[in-house]
Order: C-alpha cells, then sequence, then structure tokens
C-alpha cells in the first residue's frame, strides 16, 4: 500500500513539474552528469530561436576551458524546439515561446556541436551551431573566427564554371582537377551564406564523359573537416565510392585521395559528398557540397538543348536554390520554337522534396536516375515530385512561344527561390520608340550595341526606385570602361515624368544612365515586351503612387534579356553576370 502511496505521489510531483515548466516558461536545467563545484568561474550568454528560420542565433560560441557556461535561450518561434550538445550530456526541450536556462562545465577542449533534437519540420535538420571551448582569450578566438569568414572569397552563379575542364593521360583518362573549399556564396537577392563548394562553387561543376571512359578524378580538400566524395548512381569499384568506414578513410584537411573508375552506366548522376562520417553527411551536403556527373551513351543523340537543373536546399535561410541561385537571378532556360528541350532534374538536398511543375507544355519523363524509361513506358506529365538523391530526365518540345514559369511547386521552396522560366527566342524585349530625358526621340535601335541595364519606376518612388538607380550606377562603375554598357530607366508614369522631370533624377546617378519617356500607350508597350506590371495607386488629397515590378534585366548587344535580377542584388554580381557573358557564357 505504501509503494502505491509513493507512486501516486511522484506522478502528482511530475505534472505539478511539467506543468510549472510549460506554464512559467523560464527553467533552469542543469546536465545532471557534471559536478559544477568543479567550473573555473562563470560566462553567461543569450540565445535565441530565430522564428521560421530553423536558426541559432548566435550560430558560433566562445567560452573559455573548465568554465561554468550558463545560456539563457529564448524560444521566439511557434513551435517546440531542444538543444543538445552531444558532448557534454545536453539535450533539453525547449518550449514555444519560453526562455530556458541550460548550464554546463566546459570540461573538454575543442568544436563541439549544438544542434535542434526536436523534430520541427525539414529545416530542423539545417539547425546547427558551434561552440568552441579554449584556454585562449575566447575574445580573440571569436574575432579570428569571424575574421576568418570575413575572409572569404564572395562568388555568385554568375561565376560558375559550367563544366569542370579535363586533360587526356597517355592511357586515355581523362583527368579531372575537383577541390572542396570554404567560400562565402551569393544565391542573389542579397543572400550570402557562408559556404563548402566544389572548386569554389555551388553546385560543383558539371563533370560529363562518354560511357565506359577512364576516368580519373584527383581530390582535395581544402576544408577545415574531413570529407570524402560519392559519385551517386555510378556503377565503380567498391575502393572509389567514396564512404567513409566502408570503402576509405576519409580525406583530411589539405590531403588529397584519387578516385578512378570507368564511367558506367550512361545517364544523369550526381557527386555528393559522404561526410566524414555518417553524423555529419547532411550537414556537409547543405553546405553545398554536390555537383552534376552525366555519363552519356555512345551513340548519344544530343537534344537542341540540354539544361541541367541541381535542385539545393539552405532550409535555415528559407533559400531555395536552382544552380545555385535563386529567383529572379535563376538562369532561364532558352529555346527556339520547335526545338527538343531535355531538362536533368537533380534533387542534390538532404531533406526534403520537390514537385518540380512546367507551365504550358507536357513533357516526357525518358529517364529515372539517370536509367533510360522505355519510350512505351514514358509518362506524360507536367508536375514531377523529386525526393533527396533522386533524378529525372524530361523531354518536350518547345511548341508554344512565351516566358513559361518553371518552379517547385512546393510553394514555400519557390517562395524562397526555387523558380525559373523557359524563355522563347524574342518573347521578352523587341522594338520601342520613346523620348529620353534631353528630349531627343529614341528607338531600342540606339541602344542595340554593348550592354544595357533596364528598370522601371517613377521619379516619385520614395525607395525602391532610387535604390535600383544607385546598384545599377554602382554596377557600372564596377565595369568601368572595359566594355559599352549603360543604364536605362523607363518610367510607369508618363504625365508627371516629362523630359524635364527626368533629367534631373536621372542626373542624380553617377554612371551612364539614360531617362526614357513618352504616351501611355508608348509607355505601356514597352513595359508589355518586358512583362513589367504597373498600376496607380490612388492616395489621399488626388495624390497616387505607382505599384509596380521592380525587375532588373540585362540586355545584351541587339538587345537580348540576358539575365534578371532582383533590386536588392549587388553591384558585384551583376557586373560578374556581363564579365561571364563577355567570356562566352558559360565560364569554361
Amino acid at each position: 500500500m505504501k509503494k502505491h502511496v509513493v507512486f501516486r505521489s511522484a506522478f502528482y510531483l511530475f505534472i505539478v513539474l511539467g506543468l510549472s515548466f510549460v506554464g512559467w516558461g523560464t527553467v533552469d536545467v542543469i546536465a545532471s552528469t557534471l559536478v559544477l563545484s568543479d567550473a573555473d568561474g562563470e560566462v553567461v550568454h543569450d540565445m535565441r530561436v530565430v522564428p521560421r528560420r530553423w536558426k541559432w542565433d548566435p550560430e558560433v560560441l566562445v567560452v573559455p576551458y573548465g568554465a561554468l557556461v550558463t545560456i539563457n535561450i529564448n524560444n521566439e518561434d511557434t513551435v517546440d524546439h531542444g538543444f543538445a550538445i552531444r558532448e557534454f550530456g545536453l539535450d533539453r526541450r525547449l518550449p514555444n515561446g519560453t526562455e530556458t536556462t541550460v548550464r554546463f562545465v566546459a570540461d573538454q577542449e575543442g568544436e563541439f556541436e549544438y544542434y535542434c533534437s526536436v523534430y520541427c519540420g525539414m529545416g530542423h535538420f539545417d539547425q546547427k551551431g558551434r561552440i568552441i571551448v579554449t584556454r585562449d582569450d575566447p575574445d580573440a578566438v571569436l574575432a579570428q573566427y569571424q575574421q576568418a569568414t570575413a575572409d572569404l572569397p564572395v562568388r555568385s552563379a554568375a561565376e560558375r564554371i559550367t563544366r569542370l575542364p579535363y586533360t587526356v593521360a597517355a592511357d586515355g583518362a581523362k583527368e579531372f582537377e575537383l577541390t572542396a573549399e570554404p567560400v562565402l556564396w551569393d544565391y542573389g537577392n542579397g543572400t550570402v551564406i557562408e559556404s563548402w563548394g566544389y572548386n569554389g562553387q555551388l553546385p560543383g561543376p558539371e563533370i560529363r564523359v562518354t560511357e565506359g571512359e577512364l576516368v580519373r578524378i584527383t581530390f582535395t580538400n581544402h576544408l577545415p573537416v574531413a570529407t570524402t566524395v560519392h559519385w551517386h548512381g555510378v556503377d565503380l569499384p567498391n575502393a572509389m565510392d567514396g564512404v567513409p568506414g566502408y570503402t576509405q578513410d576519409p580525406v583530411q584537411p589539405g590531403e588529397s585521395f584519387v578516385y578512378e573508375f570507368h564511367a558506367y552506366p550512361a545517364g544523369t548522376r550526381f557527386y555528393h559528398t559522404h561526410g566524414s562520417h555518417h553524423g555529419d553527411e547532411a550537414l556537409q551536403m547543405d553546405m553545398g557540397l554536390a555537383g552534376a556527373f552525366v555519363i552519356e551513351p555512345p551513340d548519344f543523340d544530343p537534344p537542341d538543348v540540354d539544361y541541367t537543373m541541381v535542385l539545393t536546399e539552405r532550409i535555415s535561410e528559407g533559400a531555395f536554390p536552382i544552380n545555385g541561385a535563386i529567383y529572379p537571378e535563376t538562369e532561364f532556360i532558352r529555346v527556339k520554337e520547335g526545338d527538343r528541350v531535355r531538362v536533368r532534374m537533380i534533387n542534390a538536398g538532404s531533406s526534403t522534396f520537390h514537385p518540380m511543375h512546367l507551365h504550358g507544355h507536357q513533357f516526357r519523363i525518358v529517364a529515372t536516375d539517370g536509367n533510360p524509361v522505355p519510350e512505351a513506358a514514358q509518362l506524360v506529365r507536367n508536375t514531377l515530385p523529386l525526393l533527396p538523391g533522386e533524378s529525372y530526365d524530361v523531354e518536350f518540345l518547345a511548341d508554344n512561344p512565351g516566358v513559361w514559369l518553371f518552379h517547385c511547386h512546393e510553394l514555400q521552396h519557390a517562395a524562397g527561390g526555387m523558380i525559373t522560366a523557359v524563355l522563347y527566342e524574342g518573347a521578352l524585349g523587341g522594338e520601342f520608340a520613346l523620348t529620353d530625358h534631353t528630349g531627343r526621340e529614341v528607338t531600342n535601335e540606339e541602344f542595340s550595341d554593348g550592354y544595357s541595364l533596364v528598370s522601371f519606376g517613377y521619379t516619385s518612388c520614395p525607395d525602391i526606385c532610387p535604390a535600383t538607380m544607385a546598384l545599377k550606377s554602382a554596377a557600372l562603375g564596377e565595369l568601368g570602361d572595359e566594355v559599352e554598357a549603360r543604364g536605362l530607366f523607363f518610367t510607369i508614369d508618363p504625365d508627371r515624368d516629362t523630359p524635364e522631370v527626368l533629367a534631373p533624377y536621372v542626373g542624380q546617378f553617377a554612371g551612364r544612365i539614360v531617362g526614357l519617356t513618352g504616351s501611355a500607350e508608348q509607355v505601356a508597350h514597352v513595359a508589355g515586351i518586358f512583362n513589367i506590371r504597373y498600376e496607380a495607386v490612388e492616395q489621399s488629397r488626388g495624390n497616387y503612387s505607382m505599384d509596380h515590378s521592380s525587375t532588373i534585366y540585362l540586355l545584351g548587344p541587339g538587345g537580348e534579356v540576358l539575365a534578371s535580377f532582383g533590386h536588392d542584388t549587388t553591384p558585384r554580381r551583376i557586373a560578374a553576370t556581363v564579365r561571364q557573358h563577355l567570356s562566352g557564357g558559360d565560364g569554361t
């Protein structure tokens, strides 16, 4: 009987403590395996869970060795999270909307990971941070860490090498040089994230060979951690499979490993990290370590357009890139009417699926995971979900001219940038006749030489338009005199934006900026050929503002639309895109 009383009392005490935990929100949790009296001083850090971002703030903590570490964690999210550091025996629940205090003794020296230990959505796998325990001055170590990050090169899809070059050895092998290294990757729209890239880019450059060829790839690791390279979907000798602990020892920082195998079977494959052990593969992939590996059959009948689409994710940042860029800075799939178009879609992310949907066309699934589908079994679809690690080749006939969206129909992913477009030749841009800011009549032929940065707006715009003008001016400044380029500002408010109003406005911005206006019909025509939407919004006392698209287009010689940018991109990124097109457009 007494035993039942004890159990019942313990149960009631557990319920009371649990209600207190949830109701009051501030709970002091101490790691039970540590002897706090052994601590040498105490340090206190405040931390927050960033709402809807699967992100810790800060993502790096530095603490002195031997100290009692107190972390006050404010979970600002609407869902529960967890805070865990495996090496210190910490694993605590963080109820939503509450603050939790954890304490532990930093009695191990080194760099450790803290992570979310409660599943709360796909981004949970990326919700990680680093705690550095050091005998040195923590402030100096943190400053050194931040400086090392600041010193990383900033690169973007505008500087990608599309295909990895090779040499042919005496034995006929195609030899490639592949590296892994840290980089600050500019995904577009101001999203710059510390990343790990193959040959300094995300995704890694495509490796393309012919079935049966001997391939020799010298891989060198410039990362701060050990890693490996796995050849996903390729049938090769066991020792070349790139799995740590099974087929090879991980490649340590500064070391190299030579992968050698015959390329088989033909199809769309890809390469990616397998980590330094099974526990960090997802982290390394999420940092960017993946690239396409295409093996063409000897009798390959190339399509008119062959486009490789590598899908990845940075969920904690809300970014869902295509080929290392987020909309509107993703690359167009350029076609001509009548083209046979093949799109090779690879889901190189670690944790979520992407239902890719093409507007205005139906496509045939011609290969799954790189393996050809017999014609009689080829499904015809317009939406196709890709799980992590899957690839599909689809083909369609370009028989419906226009600009057609191709995007992930998990619409949160589309909002995060997983959008591109099939762009038919001549579907954007065209002929126009307007008046410039000096009062001179001009046509599109006036600007057919060199490159033009095109934006639409109005002089009374209080925010986006002047910021966009300053951005274009800065990009032109970065290009200097190395290329013939100018900025074109098309007003969408011709009633107020006469040449007399445009002249002082464009004069505020350095560089070669031309203001353009005209009749309401002329302005509507030029906005239409660039797919720009605008409308007047009534305000008080008879005033009005203009709601409008803020896309920036890069036009090449002859007026061809080469690229598009958001208004919050960087001048360096725009200038790099121009230079890429000057060099041939693919970086090879």
